[in-house]
């Protein structure tokens, strides 16, 4: 076995010199090396003694155990271990050495391969082992992450027998078949298994880690939760396990710093929009980082269940590491790795479920449509005739009432969910394995004339594989890959168009569609109904005969790291570890369009002889589908490496990071050339942390990064930031009052730090790039000389600014972290402010007649954002009743201090000084109530005001109504004030659980055609059922919805204003989930460690004071895919 091995050995090395150019020369020295090793111990192995003449039996069992490869296997009551032994200095043979020093004991051993026995002669243990027919049961004791747990407990219950694991966790210990084992370690929790006939048990022993121990996720590492400082936010990963496609929606309401709005419902585009902390630039980057595994990656398509933990950064010190990338503050998230275990985790989940759509808004019927119109009109355009054939219903085709909504949505869909992952691993390797299917429906009509779906499919396929390989005991390689692909279809016609068609056309012009003569099997053909107008277009159409459009998307993620524990190769520099990683992502997107418009018919009326109707093609569609392609593509990769340090010296402990980092993106979509050229980014980071008896501590970081945006002077950025912490829980005086009962854990904290941005302004919704350059184009254009003949002209179409420098942000926070009733109850809240300087704007206040093709850019903004966030979270046990009530509220309000901004005629209207994106708009005072009190009212400037037009406050006070007297109304769009709570309560198996979330302090502004009536005049548009309350001559309420009714748009009623400025308030009832687990005792004879069936509804019920549609899409029309009510039924097994 010794020369196989040996000759394994050598042939390893020769294969592995030259070979895999780098990594050879790494694996030729460590395989072969950690292979050999197992070679050279033999019976005849010896052992170097240094001693006076005796020593323990303690002592020299250690001696031979770390010197050879030999485990002693003995009874620690059987075996006086502390009994004096003589011993010879020198190196023997073990024999030699066991031979003399147990020769004046009352011990005897034996050898058995590599493992010595020790008993006492004749004794009792021996005989009572004897009797149980114990033999030797062997093993490993390792940790999650699969490495050897040294001196751990090992002890046969109900004996004294009892050993503990070695160097390289192994453990020998006498017992029989069936008995059962205790295993034990300080800061692990305990573990129980039975002997199995084979004799051979490895066990897998977990931290037993609480309270401030907890390893948290901070920038760049983890740090134990008693030593953060920094402002961070973390979730429960189960509380994300919703039936939403799009990560991004689960996040809205569950963390203390999250800002976020969902603006859709439609499948594959229902991403919700999110800040942190809201907005503190007007710039063009607001947008958070994310990073997934320590790498720069859209988060939405994630699965939850490939999720390891949540968290989010917020203030200066917690970001600092990441320098420019994260001025707006971090998401991290894990995902899962594997861990050690004695047997697979295999974790298996089914879902299915219903889709409905939430509020829709509501269309007015052809009776009152007509009845409206006439009012409107002042004279009577649809007869009573008319109007009463249509309330009849006798002719549908020649008197049509189409609610549009109901041709174009149907009632329910269908959504589902399968994942499964496998986890597992021992000592050399670990791995987490997982794949998932998604799938979901929309809420559109299909045609069943129609070979394709008009309805919106969405298929997404996720898989992902962690592997992590200990090279050796001090060297980890981690290896990631995953990924997804998505499937989906659409209809021809995009969904925002598909409601302007429903709002633009009538509910009387044009029924569905006409019959028209028969189909080869005999039923009856239909074709769409329409005029030859463009505008007026048949909506139900535009969804069933558009035509189709398909879209696959689909990105792989790859990153491989390599980890060096420094310190388990030179003792004198434990606690430092070092790690490089390298990462690689592609995403590819094809959209086909398969597009197409049918022909029309429009019905003059019937044959006054048969009865069939008499139909007119007003417009000639296509017989076939057309044929269309997009593509886009782009690709990143990133190089990090890093040092960390982490060591406590007695009541010290220090720690320390370096980290450099560059990132390589291109664009394989790029308009233009500049477009084409890699982005790159390039910087260093650096910690320091300290902390005092676990009590005081202090951290600094600094980023220092570069930009391609700023000339060579500029382009390197400095931003520092340093955070302090107390403990004051931790002091003796507070331990020993009574007042620790009641708040056992209290920290206070502060943080204050420099955060810097590069992004340049937008243009035409366009990147832009190289600030610091002209760069020549068309200039200001061409001109015709002599006959007419065009010639181009050259100009700069960028002005170069050589002094562009960084947006800067000086960032500080204040918090306090406590715990009450030994952890029952906790609660954290944080005080934050940021003062913008230096934003990067294009200039405002440049005239016309300066004569430039693009205002050029310069650092002239300024913005102070500042606000509150806290968590609260309780959980109790009443008996057998579990109880969980949870909360978070955020907090922001930001202004604008400066940006360029001329000076307006009347300063009230400046935007500087107001809070980003705040509305405007005219002060409504009520309806004109008759004709004299229009006379004794300033003058109106919006056209002819009648009794029953909306009234308006003169600001000014000049006299007149007009766009002076526009002041700042209500809130913006971006809520300043977000929250979420909710209950858990279990119950012997049984649990039940809500969550709510809101929005509060956010306003909208209603206009557009759709919403304002008869806007475009002649049989152009639809109407609310809200039209109906009204003012009108008869009833001239002064708390009417809409004023009085027109034809044509008002220049006077529907302007901005704070008569249709609408509350963007709501509480929804987001997450309802009850569930059942099944007792243990039921599932282990189906070899299944948990059991779990559950219903799960989401986006459950809306509560709100502005009722026509979902006020979370902010929509001033609602002219969007209503977000969906999902109630699903599902089904959870482990292995």
């Amino acid at each position: 076995m010794k020369n196989n091995m040996l000759l394994l050995c050598l042939i390893l090395k020769k294969l592995t010199a030259g070979y895999f150019m780098r990594l050879s020369i790494f694996f030729s020295f460590l395989l072969p090396a950690h292979l050999c090793a197992a070679a050279v111990y033999s019976q005849s192995a010896k052992v170097r003694i240094q001693s006076n003449g005796n020593t323990s039996l303690a002592a020299l069992i250690t001696e031979i155990e770390k010197q050879t490869d030999y485990l002693f296997i003995y009874n620690e009551d059987d075996v006086n271990l502390q009994q004096r032994v003589k011993v010879t200095s020198g190196k023997e043979g073990v024999q030699h050495l066991l031979d003399e020093a147990l020769a004046q004991t009352n011990i005897a051993y034996a050898v058995s391969d590599k493992y010595i026995s020790l008993k006492s002669k004749g004794g009792d243990k021996l005989r009572e082992n004897l009797q149980r027919d114990d033999r030797p049961v062997k093993g490993k004791i390792l940790d999650s992450k699969g490495q050897p747990i040294i001196g751990a407990s090992v002890r046969v219950q109900g004996t004294t027998t009892g050993v503990s694991s070695d160097a390289n966790g192994y453990y020998i210990i006498q017992a029989s078949k069936g008995q059962t084992l205790l295993f034990s370690y300080l800061g692990f929790k305990p573990v129980t298994a039975i002997v199995p006939a084979s004799l051979s048990l490895d066990i897998v022993m977990e931290e037993n880690v609480k309270g401030l121990d907890e390893v948290v996720v901070v920038g760049m590492g983890t740090q134990r939760r008693a030593s953060v400082i920094g402002s961070i936010s973390t979730v429960r990963v189960a509380d994300l396990k919703t039936a939403s496609r799009s990560l991004t929606n689960s996040l809205a309401g569950r963390m203390a710093g999250i800002v976020a709005v969902q603006r859709s419902g439609e499948p594959g585009y229902d991403n919700a929009n999110f800040w942190i902390r809201g907005i503190s630039t007007f710039g063009s980057n607001r947008s958070p980082l994310i990073l997934v595994d320590g790498v720069e990656r859209a988060m939405e398509n994630l699965d939850p269940e490939e999720i390891e933990s949540v968290s989010i950064l917020k203030d200066a010190s917690a970001t600092a590491v990441y320098g420019v990338r994260a001025a707006n503050g971090v998401v991290l998230i894990t995902t899962r790795k594997g861990r050690a275990s004695e047997t697979p985790d295999i974790g298996l989940k089914a879902e299915y479920g219903i889709s409905k759509l939430t509020r829709m808004p509501k269309l007015l019927g052809g009776v009152d449509y007509m009845t409206l119109y006439n009012e409107a009109a002042g004279k009577q355009v649809y007869s009573q005739e008319r109007i009463e054939k249509t309330a009849e219903g006798a002719d549908p085709y020649l008197y049509p009432d189409v609610n549009w909504f109901d041709q174009i949505f149907k009632d329910n869909s269908n959504n589902g969910i399968v994942s499964l992952n496998v986890r597992g691993g021992g000592q050399v390797a670990r791995y987490f394995v997982a794949g998932s299917a998604f799938q979901e429906s929309g809420n559109f009509r299909d045609n069943p004339q129609n070979a394709y779906k008009s309805n919106i499919n969405l298929d997404r396929y996720n898989f992902r594989t962690n592997v992590d390989v200990s090279l050796t005991k001090s060297t980890i390689v981690e290896i990631e890959l995953g990924g997804y692909l998505i499937d989906s279809h659409y209809p021809g016609t995009g969904t925002n168009d598909l409601f302007g068609k429903a709002y633009v056309a009538n509910p009387i012009n044009i029924p569905l569609r006409y019959p028209m003569g028969l189909n080869e099997d005999g039923s009856t053909h239909y074709v769409w109904a329409g005029t030859a107008s463009n505008t007026t277009e048949n909506p139900a159409e535009r969804l069933m005969g558009s035509g189709f459009v398909t879209e696959y998307r689909s990105q792989l993620l790859g990153q491989t790291r390599l980890t060096q524990d420094i310190g388990k190769l030179v003792p004198a520099l434990n606690g430092l570890k070092a790690n490089v990683a390298f990462s690689f992502d592609a995403y590819n997107q094809t959209q086909t369009r398969r597009q197409k418009k049918d022909s029309y018919y429009l019905a003059n009326g019937r044959d006054p002889e048969t009865g069939d109707l008499e139909l007119v093609q007003t417009y000639i569609g296509n017989e076939y589908l057309d044929y269309g392609r997009s593509l886009w593509s782009n690709r990143a990769i990133e190089l990090k490496t890093q040092l960390n340090y982490d060591r406590a010296f007695g009541e010290h402990r220090v720690g320390s990071m370096v980290m450099y980092y560059q990132r390589d993106y291109r664009d394989g979509n790029a308009d233009n050339a500049v477009l084409s050229l890699p982005f790159r980014k390039q910087g260093i980071a650096f910690r320091g942390t300290y902390s005092y008896r676990d009590r005081y501590f202090a951290e600094f970081n600094l980023g220092y990064n570069g930009s391609e945006n700023f000339p060579k002077n500029q382009r390197f950025g400095l931003f520092p930031a340093g955070a302090i912490g107390y403990l004051i829980s931790s002091e003796g005086f507070w331990k020993d009052h009574k007042i620790a009962d009641i708040i056992n854990m209290l920290k206070l904290k502060g943080s204050l730090g420099l955060v810097g941005a590069e992004a340049l302004p937008r243009i035409n919704n366009q990147d832009q790039r190289y600030g610091y350059l002209s760069i020549v184009g068309g200039g200001l254009g061409g001109y015709r000389f002599g006959d007419g003949t065009w010639y181009g002209g050259t100009g700069e179409n960028q002005y170069g600014v050589v002094n562009l420098s960084w947006e800067k942000g000086l960032k500080s926070n204040i918090g306090i972290q406590a715990e009450f009733f030994k952890g029952a109850a906790s609660l954290e809240v944080d005080y934050f402010h940021e003062k913008r300087s230096d934003i990067l704007v294009q200039r405002n206040s440049l005239p016309a007649i300066v004569g430039i093709n693009q205002a050029p850019f310069a650092n002239l903004g300024k913005m102070r954002n500042q606000g509150i966030d806290g968590t609260l979270e309780l959980n109790h046990q009443f008996g057998k009743v579990n109880t969980r009530l949870y909360g978070n509220a955020t907090f922001t309000k930001n202004k604008i201090l400066e940006q360029d901004e001329p000076d307006w005629k009347y300063t009230y209207q400046n935007r500087t000084g107001q809070k980003l994106d705040q509305q405007f708009g005219l002060i409504a005072l009520g309806y004109f109530k008759d004709q004299a009190e229009i006379d004794n009212s300033p003058n109106q400037t919006f056209g002819t005001v009648r009794p029953g037009d909306v009234r308006y406050q003169d600001i000014n006070g000049d006299g007149v109504i007009d766009a002076y007297d526009e002041v700042p109304i209500g809130y913006s769009g971006i809520p300043e004030l977000i929250y979420g709570f909710g209950f858990q309560v279990g119950f012997k198996g049984f649990d039940v659980g809500m969550f709510f979330r809101g929005q509060d302090r956010v306003s909208y502004m209603l206009r557009d055609e759709g919403f304002v009536p008869f806007q475009e005049g002649g049989d152009r548009g639809n109407l609310f059922v809200q039209a109906l309350d009204r003012w009108t001559e008869d009833n001239p309420r002064q708390d009417a919805f809409y004023p009085r009714l027109s034809i044509g748009n008002s220049n006077n009623n529907f302007r901005s204003s704070t008569k249709w400025l609408y509350d963007g308030s709501f509480l929804r009832l987001a997450d309802v989930e009850v569930g059942y687990n099944f007792p243990k005792r039921f599932v282990k004879p189906l070899s299944m460690k948990g059991l779990r069936i559950y219903f799960h509804g989401s986006n459950m019920a809306l509560f709100s004071k502005f009722k026509m549609w979902d006020p979370e899409l902010g929509k001033s029309r609602g002219d969007s895919y209503p977000l969906q009510r999902k109630m699903n039924v599902g089904l959870r097994v482990d292995f």
